[in-house]
């Protein structure tokens, strides 16, 4: 089974070359086919690649910008498989093997990417070497010690990202509105995700990228600008900020029990907190969101994902069900959540888990606007225009009568506050208690923006 390599490539020619030598030293030249779409060099670029016997290339007049380059290399490419790679890449012992060991390990599995040094999101790794010579000793050490690891995730980089031809036959190559890049990676991993495939970090494969070489080098690209206006794009296309569904809470992972098995995660968005148990145990979860695109994603990785407003649910699950039950800032959006709690811990085991993050309305950023006589809502934050119902650490036990549950843990969150902000309401605090006023606390709480609980049903 043939690999087709895609690599785009505008000016720069040492880091290509440096990135061609890394691939014909480290991977079987009789699986690979490589193709370079060059998007308008003027370095020399050209000639050098023109002179690659074993190259298939395609020249550009201008720069088309990543999308389009790619989409050219696919129509080009006989492999069955297509791997998109940075030109200011350099690729390591196995890199392509132990991605595609993992890609065909299920039909389920529609694309990979490897770890690396410069890379946003989840693919990113600690390094030790300084110097691309000390470069195969680490990553030969690394990926022994990672060997066989992978990690499911919602989003792959396109740096290096190894993509079935099945998968781009059903979902469509890069759309090709993302000018320049940005974006056109996570469009193509959300129809992925859409269609029920997965996608995967293969931890013993590690890259080397520069980063952004080809931006720097084009002075005519403002990185910023183009990443702002892709990113409403991709809004745009999809009618929703996904950014707000696709987070994972790993605070709330963390409070779950290891030995929990069956698990049901209420407002469970895209699964990205789902995900990241499945990773670290073996679990079946289950799921209610009411958005639909981010149901039909999670769907992809939970055994069952409900549809449906959490008030209104009959619940179609018999009693003591399941070992933990999770809320992620999802009962301040109730209406009565304490009916909600109460409901819910029917189909909850005996010694089962109920885990909750709640935002804490006591934080300076709601309390200093409301002394100031201002309560404006907003798209997202402890005001988000969506919540219904406010709580403080004094008030959260309310939800959990203590005949049902019994608490485990508390423990909060903290976001800083104005400095200035702070002296002032350590001074209200230190006034009220001239006044013998119960608001010790005050100064403390204002820069606790959400309260983390775990109750245990008894």
């Amino acid at each position: 089974m043939v690999t087709s390599i895609i690599i785009l490539t505008y000016n720069e020619l040492a880091l290509t070359k440096q990135c061609l030598e890394s691939i014909y030293t480290h991977t079987d030249h009789n699986k690979i086919e490589v193709i370079v779409v060059d998007n308008g060099s003027s370095d020399g670029t050209v000639d050098y690649i023109k002179e690659q016997k074993e190259i298939t290339a395609v020249f550009n007049e201008k720069n088309l910008g990543f999308a389009k380059g790619c989409n050219q290399g696919v129509k080009m490419a006989t492999g069955e498989r297509f791997l998109f790679l940075n030109n200011d890449t350099v690729v390591t012992k196995n890199w392509l093997d132990r991605m595609l060991d993992v890609l065909e390990h299920s039909d389920k599995i529609g694309m990979v990417g490897p770890v690396s040094n410069y890379v946003s999101g989840h693919q990113k790794v600690d390094v030790l070497y300084e110097s691309l010579t000390e470069l195969d000793a680490f990553a030969n050490t690394y990926c022994e010690k990672k060997r066989g690891k992978t990690r499911q995730v919602l989003r792959l980089v396109g740096f290096c990202l190894l993509v079935k031809r099945e998968v781009l036959d059903v979902i469509g190559v890069f759309d090709e509105q993302f000018e320049y890049g940005s974006f056109e990676d996570d469009d193509l991993c959300l129809r992925a995700l859409q269609h029920g495939y997965q996608l995967h970090i293969v931890e013993d494969s590690f890259v080397h990228h520069h980063g952004h070489a080809t931006f720097t080098g084009n002075k005519e690209i403002n990185m910023n600008e183009l990443y702002w206006k892709n990113r409403q794009r991709f809004i745009e296309k999809w009618q929703v900020d996904l950014t707000y569904f696709m987070h994972p809470r790993p605070e709330i992972v963390q409070m779950v029990p290891a030995e929990a098995v069956r698990i049901l995660d209420v407002g469970c968005g895209a699964g990205a907190s789902g995900l990241e148990l499945i990773n670290r145990q073996s679990c079946q979860l289950y799921g209610i969101e009411l958005h639909p695109l981010a149901a039909a994603i999670a769907r992809a990785n939970y055994k069952q994902v409900l549809e449906e407003d959490v008030e209104l649910l009959e619940l179609p699950w018999p009693e003591s069900y399941f070992d933990v039950i999770l809320f992620a800032d999802i009962l301040e959006h109730l209406k009565d959540p304490w009916k909600v709690i109460q409901s819910y811990a029917t189909v909850l085991k005996k010694g089962g888990s109920v885990i909750c993050s709640i935002p804490n309305i006591m934080h300076a950023e709601a309390l200093f606007p409301l002394l100031q006589g201002e309560w404006n809502y907003r798209h997202a934050g402890i005001l988000d225009r969506t919540h219904l119902r406010f709580f403080t650490p004094q008030t959260i036990h309310t939800l959990f009568p203590p005949s049902m549950f019994e608490i485990q843990t508390y423990s909060e969150n903290e976001i800083a506050v104005d400095p200035k902000v702070s002296l002032f309401f350590r001074e209200i605090s230190q006034l009220a208690e001239k006044f013998q006023f119960p608001m010790k606390q005050l100064s403390d709480q204002i820069s606790k923006y959400q309260m983390l609980i775990h109750v245990i049903k008894t």
